[in-house]
């Protein structure tokens, strides 16, 4: 059994020299699909424009198809919901069977075929100051869950396929999932296999993918979690050239009128 899945994309869009956290954040939604030897790539969708608060953002429902049968039958369905906290960012996908298999009842599963689907790519207007933690929290609430060429779904009946999707494999939680730039995120989420579910029809089983995010500040100049008068004093001690030192926060080699403006930009509490 092969669930079908698409790439989704994000972009954050805003414009301000400080940036805490994404609470209030605007962000542009739209999924690619990726080539895989069972399905062309190409499909793109736009789900549109979203503002990062409280709860679930966006979630959508996709069908899913039995590729080992010749028929290839419509067996199922999941639902994607996307999460974007403040400082987090939580998938969670919920997979539900219309048709249960008495003689076979462990051979339902819900995974994500490596390249046929990419991620999340989240772009911001506003710089960030953003570093991940570098680890792609994966959770399961009801089995391990591992990567797509684990399974050896293929292994018997399409050889070649398994040999494919054994070359694709990418632990679940690699810190090579997550790729951070000056203003954007990409997270892979190809080929995680979230487990292998009892064949019962009408059960929705639930499983997790997180990643949480952490917030450089660098106009706390003196690291003590606040932006405040102990900082402009620190910021004026090595007013001038000073090359690479924390207080030159444009990085242009000078500790000037443009640096206190910028820390007076982030005044108040740091995360």
């Amino acid at each position: 059994m092969y669930c079908k899945t698409v790439i989704i994309t994000t972009c954050f869009i805003a414009n301000c020299s400080v940036f805490a956290g994404l609470q209030g954040e605007t962000f542009h939604l739209g999924s690619e699909l990726t080539d895989t030897p069972l399905l062309p790539g190409g499909l793109v969708e736009d789900f549109g424009n979203f503002v990062v608060g409280d709860g679930i953002e966006w979630s959508q429902t996709y069908p899913v198809w039995d590729f080992q049968d010749p028929q290839v039958p419509l067996i199922g369905e999941y639902t994607y919901f996307l999460d974007v906290g403040d400082d987090y960012i939580e998938i969670t996908a919920t997979w539900t069977l219309f048709q249960g298999d008495p003689a076979d009842p462990y051979l339902s599963y819900f995974s994500l075929l490596p390249a046929e689907f990419y991620g999340f790519h989240l772009n911001f207007v506003n710089p960030t100051n953003l570093s991940a933690n570098q680890q792609f929290q994966i959770t399961s609430t009801n089995a391990p869950v591992g990567q797509m060429g684990d399974l050896n779904l293929f292994a018997k009946t399409n050889p070649p396929l398994e040999q494919w999707v054994d070359s694709q494999s990418v632990d679940p939680i690699s810190p090579t999932r997550i790729t951070v730039g000056e203003t954007s995120l990409d997270l892979n989420t190809q080929g995680i296999a979230w487990g292998w579910f009892p064949h019962t029809a009408g059960v929705a089983y639930t499983e997790s993918a997180r990643i949480d995010f952490a917030f450089d500040c660098p106009e706390d100049t003196t690291a003590d979690g606040v932006v405040n008068v102990a900082d402009i004093l620190q910021l004026f001690s090595v007013w001038g050239p000073c090359a690479g030192c924390n207080e030159d926060l444009d990085n242009n080699g000078t500790v000037n009128i443009a640096d206190l403006l910028v820390l007076l930009g982030a005044w108040g509490a740091c995360p």
